[in-house]
């Protein structure tokens, strides 16, 4: 899965999700990508100062790509809400909420709707998401920094074919946020390329994240195994 809008016209947050086409020789593993740095969930701070803007849900998402043994799964997450918080040009605080009862499963084969619905009834069950107790997912800022590291080094697997880039080339900012999924919370910190120009403010973040974190334990079959990592690739926008 593969977003990248960004305009000097627009103020768009994202954290990220992104999804490709795969053609895989031999077994799957996750994109390569950062890995985002887990740990238990953080105080946030309801104090910020600053506009609140509202996300534009039509073009923001959450894309996510889950690989196993044999193969991989993609889809999107909507989103049902959400906002952000700029002071002076920066952003420095916001929420937003996944609709995952209406997730989505879309690849490798978008056509092969027979398959791809059962692989969602699969994940709608407590196997995986529980939506029956956990509709939603949130994810809410606790640290947004300046990004201080080296350039991230594109890195292109020989096995995928017509592979779209899984890490943000160009972070801006350093991210950390409390994930919620499952009804379990972690903090995770992640580089994102954040913009913030004239009324509008857009984001993106690439990532991988270890499902069992949040309790998604579910292995696969013996001889089909299901990878731990998850791609998460997230684009929002947000209006002022």
């Amino acid at each position: 899965m593969v977003w990248e809008k960004q305009t000097m016209k627009t103020r768009h947050i994202s954290v990220g999700i992104l999804s490709g086409l795969f053609f895989f020789i031999s077994c799957t593993n996750a994109p390569e990508s950062d890995e985002a740095k887990t740990t238990e969930a953080k105080e946030v701070n309801k104090d910020k100062t600053g506009e609140t803007w509202k996300l534009d849900i039509s073009e923001s998402t959450v894309a996510w790509v889950g690989t196993k043994v044999t193969g991989y799964h993609s889809g999107n997450v909507p989103l049902k809400s959400g906002e952000i918080i700029v002071n002076n040009g920066e952003v420095t605080g916001g929420k937003f909420v996944m609709d995952v009862n209406n997730m989505n499963v879309s690849g490798p084969n978008p056509k092969d709707t027979g398959t791809n619905n059962k692989l969602l009834r699969h994940l709608k069950s407590d196997a995986f998401f529980d939506i029956a107790k956990h509709p939603e997912g949130t994810f809410e800022l606790t640290g947004v920094q300046a990004y201080k590291g080296a350039a991230i080094k594109d890195t292109i697997d020989p096995r995928q074919e017509g592979i779209g880039k899984y890490k943000v080339l160009n972070p801006t900012h350093l991210v950390s946020g409390n994930l919620t999924l499952r009804g379990v919370t972690k903090n995770i910190e992640f580089p994102a390329n954040i913009t913030v120009s004239g009324n509008a403010a857009q984001a993106t973040a690439k990532f991988n994240i270890d499902r069992k974190q949040w309790g998604i334990i579910y292995p696969g079959a013996p001889d089909d195994l299901i990878r731990d990592e998850v791609h998460l690739g997230i684009f929002i926008k947000a209006i002022k």
